[in-house]
């Protein structure tokens, strides 16, 4: 198991990245789907075919979940409303992100681990209608060139259910043009457990060092992930 890495103090250039997620207007983060159960509005978007996150036509392996190995210690779950603004009060917030090892859609390996590169870490279900309003806009900043080139993207897909709306991810991923590095979770959540989620959308920004600096839960707007997403890679 790794250690637990010290949280950073709330002085110099933490404080910048406290400041600039700061001006974030967040208040009111929405929890729109609970994990445990919860069987809210499927949403109806159409699913499309092939494989995400490759941007081609990819052979799928026919699998919508995997096995996926989880190391290091697990994060705690995020509280009930812990603002941007007020990242500190996360106790996950200074920790180090769980590595996880698995596959992606189309069978080949995918490894979100302490590589030296800030990243924004982006949990998915194929049912939450948040998530299929959030993974276009995810999309859209790409596509303008608005992600950092010292950040990485990835998602997780998880939570999956075939008697749901909008199944299989795999498909709706792939209709939607997304191109972030996408890992399957396995049937029992491991992924999304370790990351102390609850709700979707669920999202963890890690700095260089692979410390957690920030987390949220709801649906966010395109200029908030524009700010998180400039913030997380210049985050000390």
């Amino acid at each position: 198991m790794t250690q637990k890495a010290s949280a950073p103090t709330d002085s110099g250039p933490n404080r910048l990245f406290l400041l600039a997620i700061g001006a974030l207007v967040v208040v009111g983060l929405a929890v729109v789907a609970i994990v445990a159960g919860s069987r809210g509005d499927d949403g109806d978007v159409a699913a499309g075919s092939g494989d995400a996150g490759s941007g081609g036509d990819v052979v799928l392996d026919g699998q919508e979940t995997a096995d996926i190995a989880v190391a290091g210690d697990a994060l705690p779950p995020l509280p009930e409303g812990v603002r941007i603004a007020d990242a500190t009060n996360d106790p996950a917030y200074g920790l180090a992100a769980p590595t996880l090892s698995g596959t992606g859609f189309d069978g080949g390996e995918v490894v979100i681990e302490d590589d030296g590169r800030p990243k924004a870490i982006y949990f998915l279900a194929h049912w939450c209608p948040h998530c299929q309003a959030e993974v276009p806009t995810i999309q859209e900043l790409i596509d303008e060139g608005k992600l950092p080139a010292d950040l990485d993207v990835y998602a997780v897909s998880t939570a999956v259910d075939r008697g749901r709306g909008n199944y299989p991810p795999s498909s709706w991923l792939q209709d939607e043009g997304f191109t972030p590095t996408v890992i399957r979770d396995d049937d029992a959540v491991s992924a999304l457990a370790a990351y102390g989620a609850s709700s979707f959308p669920f999202a963890v920004y890690v700095n260089q060092d692979n410390q957690v600096v920030a987390r949220t839960a709801g649906s966010m707007e395109k200029g908030q992930l524009e700010q998180l997403w400039q913030a997380t890679a210049t985050a000390p």
